[in-house]
This record gives C-alpha cells, structure tokens and sequence, in this order.
C-alpha cells in the first residue's frame, strides 16, 4: 500500500512514482485563525496553491469547526464542577451585587417621587379648568344680567311705563262699537312719532310697536337663557308685567282697530308670544 504524501513535502520532485496516489493538501493550520487581526478573504485568498476544490474546502472546514466544538464540550464535561463554582469564587461579587441593587431600588424611589408630583400637578391642573369653568359660566350669567338690565330700562323708556294707566275693562257699549275712542291710557301709549309709522308693505302692524314687541320677546328669551329664578329676575318681575300689560294693551288697540283678518292674526299671534 503506497504511503500518503501532501503538497509542500520533501517527497514531491522527479522522484515521485508515477503509480503512486494523488498527493493531499495539509491539513489546516489552527494557528492561522489565531492570527491577530485574522481576515477570512485574505485567508481564503493564501489557500490558492492547495489545488482543491471548493467543496473539499467547505467540507474540511465543517470537519474542523465539528472538532472544536466537540473538545469544547469536553472540556465542559471535564470542568463541570468548577465551571459551577466560578461564580462564587469570584472576588467582590456580592458587594457589586448589592451596590446595583441600592441603586436599582434608589430610582425606583425617585421615579415614584416623580409619579406622585405629577398626579399632584394634574390634580391641581383639573381643579384650576374646573374653577375657569364656573367663573366663565358666572362670567357669561353676569353679562346677560347686564344686558337684560340695560334692555330693561330702555324699553321702559320707549314705553314710557311712568304715565301708564292700564284699562282692563271697557263699558259694553264701547265693545259693540270698534269705531269708538279709547281711554287716556291708551291714547298716550299707543302715540308714536309720525302717522307713516304704521305704513308697512307687508303687515298693518305699526312698525313702533312691532320693535317693541321684538324688543320684549328678545328680552323673555334672553331671561329663559339665564333663569326665571334668578334672584336678579325675580326682583325685576314687577317691571317685566307692566312692559308686558303695555304690550299686550297696544296690541289688543291695533287688533280692534285692524279691519283686515289676516293682519289680524298676524298681531293675535304677536300677542300669544307676549303673553307665553
């Protein structure tokens, strides 16, 4: 049987039997792949002159990397046990140990510090909106209070509450006949600046006594907004029935005075919204 011989050896010349077997690369070096600052190209690229094939390379490293990992499971075995007692034979361990878990346990403190500031700030953030909100809400009260004053005094004015004498009654003759003169008390309430004022395109109602009935019926609404038992409303209520009993007084005059039926209904309209 012919002795195997490699590439590279004392053997390989002229001498070489031509019977004799094809020679085999060396075996891989271990030390190569200690090198420092080991390149796996450049390794690759020194193995040109071994005359192998791809495949044989690709095998032969498996079979090596095989090899280290069996030996390293050896050695395992061979050193379970001070493998096992590495760990407490380690120098200062349980100091640094305890070092990282003070200061695990000092965040956690700290995070827990922070936690409570901003749940505190949050609270006291909701409170602030909550009292923002009853102050915007009294803001807004205060301000329609002003204005169902101001409205107040100017629609006493143009009604001129002062000299009102209200006629509730009237005698029978006085019903049976449209045509006949009303009392002192409407006369001076119902008096407007020009007789052109009752001149409409559209409706017979006077146009003065049209802006004070829309005058009133904004102010109703304008009291509905805020509440009929406001303590300011309820002071104001003596002087909203008497602008309410001018009205009413003015329109119960022009209906009676309205021969049209429809401008008729137009103002006994007018006069259901007074009186609702």
């Amino acid at each position: 049987m012919s002795s195997r011989f490699y590439f590279g050896g004392s053997d390989s010349g002229s001498d070489v039997d031509d019977d004799a077997p094809l020679p085999f690369p060396k075996p891989l070096d271990r030390a190569a792949f200690l090198a420092p600052g080991f390149n796996a190209a450049t390794f690759l690229a020194s193995l040109s002159n071994r005359f192998q094939t791809l495949e044989d390379l690709q095998t032969e490293l498996r079979d090596l990397s095989n090899t280290l990992n069996k030996e390293l499971v050896d050695l395992v075995n061979d050193n379970y046990q001070d493998f096992l007692s590495l760990g407490t034979t380690l120098s200062g361990g349980e100091e640094k140990i305890e070092d990282i878990r003070l200061g695990l346990l000092g965040f956690q403190r700290e995070v827990k510090a922070i936690r409570d500031n901003v749940d505190t700030r949050r609270n006291e953030v909701a409170d602030l909106l909550r009292q923002k909100k009853t102050l915007k809400h009294d803001t807004g009260i205060a301000r329609s209070l002003l204005e169902i004053a101001e409205r107040l005094d100017q629609l006493e004015d143009k009604l001129n509450t002062t000299n009102f004498r209200p006629t509730n009654t009237l005698e029978s003759g006085d019903q049976e006949n449209p045509n006949v003169a009303w009392s002192k008390g409407w006369t001076e309430s119902m008096s407007y600046d020009s007789d052109d004022e009752y001149e409409s395109d559209d409706t017979s109602i006077p146009p003065r006594l049209k802006r004070q009935v829309e005058e009133f019926l904004i102010l109703k609404h304008l009291i509905s907004q805020v509440s009929t038992h406001h303590p300011f409303i309820l002071a104001q209520d003596s002087r909203i029935r008497k602008l309410q009993e001018i009205l009413l007084s003015d329109l119960e005059a022009a209906i009676k005075q309205e021969p049209q039926v429809k401008f008729k209904q137009q103002m006994l309209q007018l006069r259901g919204a007074v009186e609702g």
